[in-house]
């Protein structure tokens, strides 16, 4: 149980714990504040993808092809590259990488990327509900998860959801410290460990196309 900054200091006058105690239960109340606000953050992103009103269905179908050299692609490099030719969706992501940038405006790199490798999980499944959703509308990367009989790879379709996902936390951590991030920084490597089906690598220089196309407020 994480006590309040009255009471632990109320202890410490008290005797009941002593100067070093008192500042080692400080720290631990404001790492525990600080991944709160994290926390409300992503979840509150999630909410901003809910309209999908702006999305038409099947428009999206021939965004990404699968024939010849491309073939030799990943799913990340596909579904990275053929997002930069989807203005509306790209539309969508922005909504929940601009709540999520401001929301995480002041907070150090070091302390978002604790959060994800503690918690990158913990609202992944209300992102991929409706990212799976706008991906069916509008047939984006329908190449990567549909098979030749017209029925969807059901593994396939959430790695393209979760690919989208990840170039949401990763946008949206890069505006909240002011910066494109790079292979080198600590987010990105927080999200590799974190995300391990989706080669972050190949999302990392495409960063920087993707924010100049969101409009972030």
């Amino acid at each position: 149980m994480i006590l309040t900054e009255e009471t632990l200091l109320w202890h410490k006058r008290a005797g009941i714990i002593t100067e070093a105690e008192y500042k080692e239960k400080m720290e631990e109340a404001e790492a525990a504040a600080e991944d709160s606000d994290i926390d409300a953050a992503i979840k509150g992103g999630a909410s901003q993808l809910s309209d999908l009103s702006s999305l038409k269905e099947g428009e999206y179908e021939s965004t990404v092809t699968t024939e010849g050299e491309v073939l030799n692609e990943s799913i990340t490099g596909l579904v990275v590259g053929g997002l930069l030719a989807t203005p509306k969706l790209m539309e969508l992501l922005g909504k929940a990488i601009n709540w999520i940038s401001k929301k995480l405006g002041g907070k150090g790199e070091g302390k978002i990327a604790k959060w994800l490798i503690k918690n990158g999980h913990k609202w992944e499944k209300f992102y991929l509900k409706v990212l799976i959703s706008a991906i069916k509308l509008t047939g984006f990367a329908s190449k990567v998860w549909k098979n030749e009989d017209g029925s969807i790879d059901g593994q396939k379709i959430t790695t393209t959801a979760q690919v989208l996902y990840v170039v949401i936390l990763a946008v949206a951590a890069g505006a909240a410290v002011k910066t494109i991030l790079g292979p080198d920084s600590a987010i990105i490597k927080a999200l590799e460990a974190t995300f391990g089906t989706v080669k972050v690598s190949e999302i990392v220089g495409f960063l920087g196309k993707i924010k100049s196309q969101v409009k972030l407020g």
